[in-house]
């Protein structure tokens, strides 16, 4: 395992889960995103990114895990970076239970400065480290969805806004999931889910979700404003 990284221990409790005591998408997500957070802090980079008046921005992430995390388990999660490329970068991680490893994910970040909205370089705010790719590293493409069909619209409000204003990641997340159709067929779980946030979305956006597939026939659900698609997903189902 690369030198450069930071591992966290995450219990599941009552919030992460859903009716069938199994964790919502939005938990996995949820846990990824702090421990980035975490490592970052650690490693110094939120400091430089803040003298820069800059904030990260997560564009794309994917994950995959071979069972579900059940509630009150326990989840061990590593990260690490991998080598800085252009104005965005990779982050690596892998899901470790009792059972041993049950899942990897890959996460893609930028920075953008608060003020233009234009995207910071890592090496003009001297952010760099060693080559951490370990094995052949996964890369993230954009979605291709055909066929949508609208679900229902929702409004972002307070609950969903994160500290830059913005809907949180997380959120997103949880109203994506809410067009699965899970609720009709509790048989199957999200065991692969990529997201890919294509555009800031505001307190009081009315957006609308759609439904419909993937180039390779997989479910993909998007959430539009107006004509705007500011985040879109597409998932895996495993049987329970």
């Amino acid at each position: 395992m690369p030198q450069c990284q930071m591992s966290k221990e995450y219990a599941l409790d009552i919030g992460h889960i859903d009716g069938r005591g199994i964790a919502r998408p939005s938990a996995v997500i949820d846990f990824m995103q702090d421990l980035a957070t975490r490592h970052a802090g650690e490693m110094g980079l939120s400091e430089k990114v803040a003298a820069h008046n800059g904030f990260w921005v997560l564009s794309r992430l994917k994950y995959r895990l071979t069972r579900p995390l059940h509630s009150y388990e326990t989840v061990r999660l590593t990260t690490w970076p991998r080598q800085i490329k252009g104005a965005s970068w990779y982050r690596d991680f892998t899901f470790e239970a009792q059972d041993g490893v049950i899942g990897s994910a890959v996460t893609m970040w930028a920075i953008v400065n608060m003020e233009t909205h234009r995207l910071l370089r890592p090496k003009a705010l001297d952010i760099s480290f060693e080559d951490q790719i370990v094995g052949e590293p996964e890369m993230l493409k954009a979605i291709h969805t055909e066929h949508l069909q609208p679900c229902f619209d929702r409004v972002v409000r307070y609950s969903d806004i994160d500290i830059n204003h913005h809907l949180n990641n997380v959120k997103a997340v949880d109203i994506l999931s809410d067009a699965f159709g899970l609720e009709d067929d509790e048989t199957r779980w999200v065991s692969q889910m990529q997201v890919n946030y294509l555009s800031e979305t505001t307190c009081g956006t009315k957006l609308m979700l759609a439904r419909g597939t993937g180039a390779d026939g997989a479910l993909c659900v998007a959430a539009f404003d107006g004509e705007r698609e500011n985040v879109q997903s597409e998932v895996v189902f495993s049987a329970l």
